[in-house]
């Protein structure tokens, strides 16, 4: 059992548990227990009374609301990290910022110059430009202490500002139709947590209740609810009254969650794509070719050239006892897209099956081209 609890409670294991639910989301889409696996995410779960409902399918319950917490994670740990963590100096957290902002802007760019011509296909430009930080740090922890602790604190440190970039994108290009009812709605519920924050409440039900109601304001506003996970971080109170830490208790207490359930079970509904129907050639469809040399290619060349160019104009530095050599395969992990680029996949198409599900299957390929490769690399450089 202590055997057990190790693993369990490794660095790895997050991503070993990525790696498990997703071939298993794929074992059962492919397999005769297809329907009852395509049955079992689109049955309908209805919560409210009387007039006040809201139904929805249980995968989409999963993309709206258990991501959400991922994103209050998420808030939670840049927050931390700025203020009272290893991202207070300037110059430690502009290396990151800049990386981060290659490895959106290069891989866009990728993604559009191959599908310009196809207005719905460009929805889908921004699925290469995310990071997915469970995945990508567990593939850094297999190599243990070959890799410094400074490119290990980088690569989470990119990933976190990688996910405010996809929320920030989130926000401005999917967000449908906005309904001033549900907006006013939520700016109440904002000034209820800057009332919570300024007087330093650290009663974690009210939170909850706000929360709630704000998330629920979200989902009717037509900006998309996850961003109600971010708002809520940025007002969750770093300390209590006595100076004791609140915020990283309450992060400290989510994380579990969010790395044992609620990400295997986002792969594990989103990661299962018929591959009985798809042909080679289908692969290479212009959507397709996007997406995999967008993450592939565009992440780690976006995140080194902006990464070094910041270095060499003295805005940033290289993190201590690293070579070049090492750094650039940290860039080669930042094309793990997976449970980030799917979800902008889901926001930009819809789950539509116009593509044949082939562009579901270029981020799998990708991320895992990005994973093993990137492991190589590290392993072999000196």
């Amino acid at each position: 059992m202590q055997r057990i609890k190790k693993v369990v409670l490794s660095e790895t294991f997050p991503g070993i548990l990525l790696i498990f639910f997703t071939f298993f989301a794929l074992l059962c889409k492919n397999s005769a227990l297809s329907v009852i696996y395509t049955d079992f995410f689109h049955a309908n779960f209805t919560v409210g009374f009387d007039n006040f409902q809201i139904a929805k399918s249980l995968d989409l319950w999963i993309n709206d609301g258990l991501i959400a917490i991922f994103f209050l994670c998420i808030g939670l740990e840049l927050k931390y990290e700025v203020l009272r963590g290893q991202l207070k100096n300037i110059r430690a957290v502009s290396l990151p910022i800049f990386g981060a902002l290659g490895g959106m802007i290069v891989p866009a760019l990728i993604f559009a110059s191959i599908n310009f011509h196809d207005s719905f296909a460009m929805k889908g430009w921004a699925i290469p430009t995310a990071t997915d930080i469970a995945f990508a740090v567990g593939i850094l922890m297999l190599l243990g202490n070959k890799i410094p602790a400074s490119l290990k604190l980088f690569l989470l440190s990119l990933a976190i500002f990688d996910d405010l970039g996809a929320i920030v994108i989130i926000a401005l290009f999917y967000t449908d139709q906005l309904s001033t009812l549900a907006m006013l709605i939520c700016l109440m519920c904002m000034f209820v947590l800057f009332f919570l924050n300024y007087f330093h409440i650290t009663h974690l039900p009210m939170y909850v209740l706000v929360g709630v109601i704000l998330w629920i304001a979200m989902l009717k506003s037509g900006v998309h609810a996850t961003l109600a996970g971010v708002i809520i971080a940025l007002f969750i109170p770093l300390d209590t009254r006595e100076k004791k830490p609140y915020l990283h208790n309450v992060l400290e207490s989510l994380n579990p969650w969010v790395v044992y359930f609620i990400l295997p079970l986002f792969a594990f509904a989103n990661a299962g794509i018929d591959l009985r129907g798809i042909h080679f050639a289908s692969i290479l469809s212009p959507v397709s070719l996007g997406i995999i040399l967008g993450l592939f290619v565009g992440k780690q060349v976006g995140v080194f050239i902006f990464a070094w160019v910041a270095i060499k104009l003295k805005l940033a530095k290289l993190p201590e006892n690293v070579r070049y050599s090492q750094f650039y395969g940290i860039c080669i992990l930042t094309g793990i897209g997976f449970t980030m680029s799917l979800f902008i996949d889901s926001l930009a198409y819809k789950n539509s099956a116009i593509f044949e599900h082939t562009d579901k299957l270029a981020i799998l390929l990708a991320s895992f081209l990005s994973a093993i490769v990137g492991y190589t690399y590290l392993k072999i450089v000196k």
